[in-house]
């Protein structure tokens, strides 16, 4: 199974535990300090190689110390980090991500850095053609490129049947969307968490929302509704996966946990339900550690989690392009 991660790649430096009201000018002493490859991008590849994925990434990282340290984690897991584009001059996206003792976030500090400047000379058509699929990772957030070049990659993706996913990284609106409706015709499995798809759409129910997102040309809508679970929307199936029970160190990833998760069942053919059991099971895992690349180690471990929290066992599968 092999899938290009093309989009945003983010150094996240997270600490916990700092709780909301804190003294700003007082010393605050944390149990754990950590470093990762982050985004909708890199935290989705990262999981995507622990689950047995070949992944190649692809987008733009400064030419500095941060830079460094993305593509060394990346390769950390496996990822092949070829095919990034380095950006002398500029600085690496980076978020500084206080986490509080019920693993939301206190606040977010973000710098994003040279994941603005990707260009289509950057892309390596090549191996998006030859990939098993596609996965776009936030657009919102990649500038320019998001309009006339990511169009053209996603063309290319379509006209050589490479199934294409896309997730969308941060706050939304509806400006958002309509710079974003013309590639999603050409997306088959759009990601976007229930805060997005009532900033994107104006509509508070996610079943509605999730329609009303499917009528821009994207063929299923898979919404992550927090603790509510999430919810599957395809023509005439709507599908909705609880939450798995689990303790909370940090929600940080726990989006591009069940995206990978999603891809790695969609490669394997199997049914709506059984993708989102599993996006469910890697979100659990990830949310039991500090940071977007905690708690999952395997494709075998996640379904071992899976059998435990629902007592299913989801078969494995071969993999493939010929997927839907």
């Amino acid at each position: 199974m092999r899938v290009v991660s093309l989009g945003v790649h983010i150094l996240d430096i997270l600490g916990a535990p700092v709780e909301a009201g804190a003294n700003p000018n007082g010393r605050h002493v944390l149990e754990s300090v950590r470093l990762t490859a982050a985004g909708t991008a890199a935290g989705t590849s990262v999981d995507l190689a622990k689950l047995g994925a070949q992944v190649v990434a692809m987008g733009a990282v400064g030419g500095d110390l941060l830079g460094d340290l993305v593509l060394q984690l990346l390769s950390g897991y496996g990822v092949d980090t070829s095919h990034i584009a380095r950006k002398p001059g500029l600085e690496t996206a980076a978020t500084i991500l206080p986490i509080a003792s019920d693993g939301e976030r206190w606040s977010t500090f973000h710098s994003p850095g040279a994941a603005r400047y990707l260009a289509l000379e950057d892309v390596a058509m090549e191996e998006v053609l030859d990939a098993d699929l596609l996965h776009i990772g936030g657009p919102d957030a990649m500038g320019a490129f998001s309009e006339g070049p990511l169009l053209e990659v996603l063309r290319a993706a379509k006209a050589n049947g490479v199934p294409t996913t896309m997730d969308v990284l941060s706050s939304t609106d509806t400006r958002t969307l309509a710079r974003l409706t013309p590639a999603l015709e050409f997306v088959d499995y759009f990601f976007p968490n229930i805060g997005q798809i009532r900033t994107m759409t104006g509509i508070d129910d996610p079943l509605s929302g999730a329609e009303a997102l499917r009528s821009t040309g994207v063929n299923c809508v898979v919404a992550t509704l927090g603790p509510d679970g999430s919810l599957i929307v395809a023509e005439g199936e709507h599908v909705r996966i609880p939450a798995f029970e689990s303790p909370v160190v940090d929600t940080t990833g726990c989006g591009d946990a069940y995206t990978a998760g999603f891809i790695i069942g969609t490669l394997r053919g199997w049914d709506l339900r059984s993708r989102g059991l599993l996006g469910a099971a890697c979100a659990g895992l990830v949310a039991g550690g500090l940071g977007s690349d905690a708690g999952i180690e395997s494709l075998d471990q996640t379904l071992a989690f899976l059998a435990e929290q629902t007592g299913e066992r989801l078969p494995v599968g071969v993999g493939g392009r010929n997927v839907s």
